[in-house]
């Protein structure tokens, strides 16, 4: 029976992608997202399922609580993520497999210990990418994986995998599942020499970008943005929040009827939460980790966002 294998684009859900199809070589990888994954849960009819790094969201919790009810039914359904759940949703009531959380645990680490006995041990470098590109490289498991390598080497082959991700536009699906391929083959980033010099690129345009933030960037009250910056998102809303000293940064990208959005702040223990509220009372999605969120709202709705975040920030 094929594996399905639904992953987030970003370098955790790329290696975690990576670490599962290691284990499974025949699975077939479909990249999505917290808005898409209940379509996507739609469309599979048969098959063993492993979602990886995709929060489920407020607005489709029902929806994929359905779905998880359906296809767990015949199929084996695995969810390995570290977002924190919807209010009023509990996976020991979901019929899927999964693991206990461990905090601060990013997808790739749930995935090499999930998988871990069909797996060669060296493979748990490719999970290190993973936390490393996703600030989650500082739990007892991760600690214990770098005990056996020179961390300063694994840090630069990571250092080379998140730039060149950031470097090609976030929906080149090819080119991530090839990378998917390279890496569970557990082949290091810095042997494929145009991953480097996608990643040096990058690493030149990210001067010149910050510049352009610091530049462009507006603020309201505790929240700093700018809007359609052709670069990485999460790096946009970074430094929107570092030059507009504020709590919170955002960066906007108008697609289609949409607005896909970026947050980052330092110091909240909740802000996905807030981001949550407020992209459903705008009819969008939003979700994430105690300091980095994202949402896509619907166009022409930034402003309301902003002011709204910003009276949702007062509050807590």
């Amino acid at each position: 029976m094929e594996s399905i294998i639904l992953a987030h684009g970003d370098c955790d859900g790329v290696c975690a992608a990576s670490i599962v199809l290691a284990a499974r070589r025949n699975a077939k990888v479909v990249f999505t997202n917290p808005a898409g994954l209940l379509s996507e849960l739609r469309s599979i009819e048969a098959g063993s399922i492993i979602i990886l790094d995709v929060a489920l969201t407020s607005k489709h919790k029902d929806g994929i609580a359905s779905e998880f009810k359906r296809l767990g039914s015949r199929n084996e359904v695995v969810y390995l993520d570290h977002h924190p759940l919807p209010q009023g949703l509990g996976l020991s009531k979901l019929p899927v497999k999964t693991l206990k959380r461990v905090r601060g645990a990013c997808s790739s680490e749930l995935a090499y210990t999930y998988f871990k006995d069909w797996l060669e041990p060296e493979m748990s470098r490719v999970a290190i990418y993973g936390a490393i590109g996703d600030y989650s490289d500082d739990t007892p498991g991760v600690r214990r994986m770098l005990e056996k390598w020179d961390k300063r080497e694994l840090y630069l082959e990571a250092g080379i995998l998140v730039a060149a991700l950031e470097g090609v536009r976030r929906r080149d699906f090819d080119f991530k599942r090839s990378l998917v391929n390279y890496l569970s083959e557990n082949r290091l980033p810095s042997a494929d020499r145009s991953l480097v010099e996608m990643a040096l690129r990058e690493s030149e345009r990210d001067e010149e970008m910050r510049r352009l933030v610091k530049s462009m960037v507006k603020t309201h009250g505790n929240v700093s943005y700018v809007t359609n910056l052709e670069w990485s998102l999460g790096k946009a809303a970074t430094y929107a929040r570092a030059y507009g000293g504020t709590i919170v940064g955002v960066a906007a990208e108008e697609q289609g009827e949409n607005i896909d959005l970026s947050i980052r702040s330092v110091g909240l223990k909740n802000l996905y939460s807030v981001v949550s509220r407020v992209a459903g009372e705008l009819g969008g999605i939003g979700g994430g980790h105690a300091n980095a969120a994202g949402a896509r709202i619907p166009r022409g709705k930034l402003l309301e966002f902003v002011e709204m975040l910003d009276e949702g920030l007062a509050k807590i």
